[in-house]
């Protein structure tokens, strides 16, 4: 696209030239002519560019080890407890512990829902040794 904008080719014509071309990959019309006006204005790449804005979400890299430092250090807090203890949103909390960290409650204790390395390696040598 930006080869065709520098040589004053219509956005339109470079529109139909990529659907010309085999593959589904190609960009929509209203694409091109985004990035034709914005290579036109100056603008080097298609990618985003970085800026100064806090991230989407509040759960930052030092937030989700705490948050599985207090678990891992009692597993019967309660998501109130972890929320107001590092300072975030319940649900962000509950979906950090949930999604992201891969545990769910029972019988009122944090657990991991798949198998750590140990409990792993226990479970081959208990089946080793009952074969």
């Amino acid at each position: 696209i930006k080869p065709s904008t520098n040589e004053g080719v219509k956005p339109s014509e470079t529109s139909t030239r990529l659907q010309a071309q085999p593959g589904d990959t190609t960009p929509s019309q209203n694409r091109v002519y985004t990035w034709a006006r914005e290579f036109r204005d100056g603008r080097e790449r298609v990618e985003n560019e970085s800026h100064g804005r806090r991230p989407r979400s509040s759960l930052t890299d030092d937030k989700i080890s705490a948050v599985r430092q207090l678990i891992e250090g009692d597993r019967r807090l309660t998501v109130q407890e972890i929320s107001s203890e590092i300072g975030i949103s319940y649900g962000s909390v509950q979906s950090e512990i949930t999604d992201h960290l891969g545990f769910r409650k029972i019988s009122a204790r944090w657990v991991p829902r798949l198998l750590t390395g140990n409990q792993k390696q226990v479970r081959l040598e208990i089946a080793g040794r009952l074969l």
